[in-house]
């Protein structure tokens, strides 16, 4: 009986180096428990308090201009020089017709008196008494009509002296000597006031009812409460988010914007300068400059912070990877928060599976990662770490914002207006709360 052996083909046994794949080295640290005030970051414009648009009140050519392109300005300092000889030919007009009136006043009167006497002796007819105590009674209206006319060619002749109606940094003249400027029409320049300055932020819906919740228990919050909110203010060239600039919160907008769900407020920022051509000290913030707002948001509370070489990414969600005892990796979903330096704030995703500070965290070879993979960790040098970034930060809502002494250019006294021509029984004119008294013309501050 033959026996017959059937073989088949079967594969070699693993090698062990096959079997288990060597462990990729990693750089691992632990988090470190800091104790920070909470904060929201948000950016921000430089905005000034007051920007102006100066334009001529009367038409006419330009005869001087009083000041430097770019020059700081006081409030009075005489800008600008309007051909005045059209408007004083004017306003003498209007004084001749206001004398041609005030003489016929003057005989229409004696008139009335004589014909009173007449009429009451029967010498002549009351139609004639009538007729003059008329034209009395229409010379006094033709009077107060003139006198309207007078002021308004007065004030033609002080317009055309213009005057900066606030102090600050004028911008660079639009029109030069011998252009003809048109009244109301023609921009001459702008004026920006210089110290205080804003800054203006928005934030989102969330964080403001939880701004609006605090105050309303605490009593203290953006402009209201004895102490007001500070934000701290940083500008394009703090790298290292320090911010260095106090800003106290002074507005909060009374509506939120429905099309972006937020809601903006403002800050005041001192600005100092000096004009002092001896000790010359330009302005930091300028309108339109780009700003960062650190807001506080509340009490200080315990975070983690991890390098944020630490922070992974898988499509649009921030990882960290986990070693455990074991030396496998597995990653950790994580919300970010404040930033320290080279630090950030996380925490866990989900809740039961929280960040502690004993975990090791990956913080190079994240590329060598994989999911429940050994690896060979090494523990990060301390000076490798930059922990002398990991400051905590000053709580600015302590803080109290002295009002700053702004120096401004010297202000010469100019003399005051004088009256063009002076007129018999006329009042003289009462100022007006609508229209402010400009200065004559003068040589502008150096």
């Amino acid at each position: 009986m033959a026996i017959v052996v059937l073989t088949g083909c079967r594969k070699p046994a693993p090698s062990p180096a096959a079997a288990a794949p060597a462990a990729a080295d990693v750089v691992v640290t632990t988090p470190r428990a800091v104790r920070v005030p909470e904060y929201l970051e948000v950016t921000g414009r430089i905005d000034a308090e007051s920007v102006v648009d100066i334009r001529s009140r009367v038409s006419g050519y330009l005869t001087k201009v009083a000041f430097r392109d770019g020059q700081f300005v006081a409030k009075g300092d005489p800008l600008y020089e309007i051909d005045d000889r059209p408007a004083r030919a004017k306003l003498a007009e209007a004084v001749g017709v206001i004398e041609q009136l005030l003489g016929e006043q003057r005989f229409l009167k004696v008139q009335v008196d004589r014909y009173e006497t007449l009429v009451a002796k029967g010498a002549a007819s009351r139609q004639d008494f009538d007729s003059y105590t008329a034209k009395l009674e229409e010379n006094a209206g033709a009077l107060i009509a003139a006198r309207a006319q007078h002021e308004s060619a007065r004030l033609n002749v002080e317009f055309c002296s213009i005057a900066a109606p606030i102090t600050g940094q004028i911008g660079r003249t639009q029109l030069q000597v011998g252009n003809l400027i048109t009244q109301d029409t023609t921009t001459l320049t702008t004026i920006v006031s210089v110290d205080p300055i804003f800054v203006y932020f928005n934030v989102d819906e969330p964080t403001f009812l939880r701004l609006m919740g605090r105050a309303r228990q605490s009593g203290q919050g953006p402009g209201i409460g004895p102490r007001a909110t500070v934000a701290d203010v940083g500008l394009v060239d703090d790298v290292g988010r320090s911010y260095p600039y106090p800003s106290e919160i002074e507005f909060l907008n009374n509506q939120v914007d429905t099309k972006t769900a937020t809601i903006t407020m403002r800050g005041r920022l001192a600005n100092p300068y000096s004009a002092d051509p001896a000790a010359p000290r330009p302005p930091l913030f300028r309108p339109g400059m780009f700003a960062r707002v650190r807001l506080p948001l509340g009490d200080a509370v315990e975070r983690l912070f991890v390098p944020e070489a630490a922070i992974g990414s898988i499509q649009d969600r921030k990882i960290v990877w986990l070693v455990g005892a074991d030396d496998l990796v597995s990653a950790s979903e994580v919300t970010l928060g404040q930033k320290l330096g080279s630090w950030i704030a996380v925490a866990a995703a989900d809740p039961a599976r929280p960040l502690t500070a004993a975990d090791r965290i990956v913080v190079r070879g994240l590329q060598r990662c994989r999911e429940g993979k050994p690896v060979s960790p090494s523990l990060a040098a301390e000076s490798s770490l930059d922990l002398a970034s990991l400051v905590v930060p000053a709580a600015s809502r302590e803080r109290v914002i002295e009002p700053s002494a702004t120096a401004v250019p010297a202000v010469k006294p100019t003399p005051e207006p004088q009256p063009a021509a002076a007129l018999p029984d006329a009042p003289a004119p009462r100022p007006s709360s609508a229209v402010e008294s400009l200065p004559p013309p003068g040589n502008g501050s150096p």
